[in-house]
């Protein structure tokens, strides 16, 4: 007869089957705990972490071609100036 696994031990397969710097990053980043927090929880942590190591990974490529030269960087304080006017000329006082 087949035996569902406890809790404890659902979450102890998730967390010996995903990479280990997201484990790492879980654990002492999120403070999440297998003695504490439900697979439920680490799986939402798991997804928030995986979305922000590809949205960085997209800055850190934009960014080094930006540095070969490819892109201009942005000047802020440009980019700020012409909003500003922008707002300005849309709600004149």
């Amino acid at each position: 007869m087949a035996v569902y696994p406890d809790e404890f031990t659902i979450r102890e397969t998730f967390l010996d089957g995903i990479p280990a710097e997201m484990r790492r990053a879980l654990i002492r980043d999120d403070n999440l705990s297998p003695e504490v927090n439900t697979v439920t929880e680490f799986l939402a942590y798991a997804i928030r972490y995986e979305q922000s190591a590809r949205t960085a990974s997209h800055y850190d490529q934009r960014s080094s071609r930006r540095a070969q030269g490819q892109r201009q960087p942005v000047k802020v304080g440009m980019f700020l100036a012409k909003r500003s006017e922008m707002e300005r000329n849309r709600n004149p006082r």
